[in-house]
C-alpha cells in the first residue's frame, strides 16, 4: 500500500475570520468543536494555521464538505459575533500558503 492511503487523505481549506473582537487559536477550536460535536466531523480536523483573521483548517478529504458546512455555521466566539469566510481548498497545505496567504497578507498590510 502506498503512504497516502495509509496515512490518509487530506483536504487544507482557508478561511477568513470576521469578529467583532480579537479570537485567539482557542476561540476558534472551541467554536468549532462546539458546532461540530454531534455531526460526522466531530473533532477530526486540525487549526494548522493561525494568524490574526486567517486560518486554514486541516480535515479528512471525505469531511471536506461537512467542515465547510460547520465553518459557515459559526456565527459567534466567545459572546461576540463572528464569521468564518472560507476562501480555498487544497489537497496541500503549501498551495494555499502560496495562492492565499501572501496575498491576504499583502491586503492587510495595505489597510494598516
Amino acid at each position: 500500500m502506498s503512504g497516502k492511503v495509509e496515512r490518509g487523505k487530506w483536504r487544507y481549506i482557508a478561511f477568513r475570520i470576521d469578529a467583532d473582537r480579537q479570537v485567539t487559536r482557542r476561540d476558534i477550536v472551541g467554536a468549532l468543536l462546539e458546532k461540530g460535536r454531534t455531526t460526522p466531523l466531530g473533532d477530526s480536523f486540525r487549526l494548522t494555521v493561525f494568524e490574526r483573521d486567517i486560518g486554514i483548517l486541516k480535515v479528512p478529504h471525505t469531511m471536506k464538505d461537512e467542515a465547510i458546512k460547520i465553518m459557515r455555521s459559526v456565527d459567534t466566539v466567545r459572546g461576540g459575533r463572528c464569521t468564518l469566510t472560507t476562501l480555498k481548498t487544497s489537497g496541500t497545505i503549501r498551495k494555499l500558503k502560496e495562492a492565499c496567504l501572501k496575498d491576504l497578507r499583502m491586503l492587510a498590510d495595505h489597510a494598516r
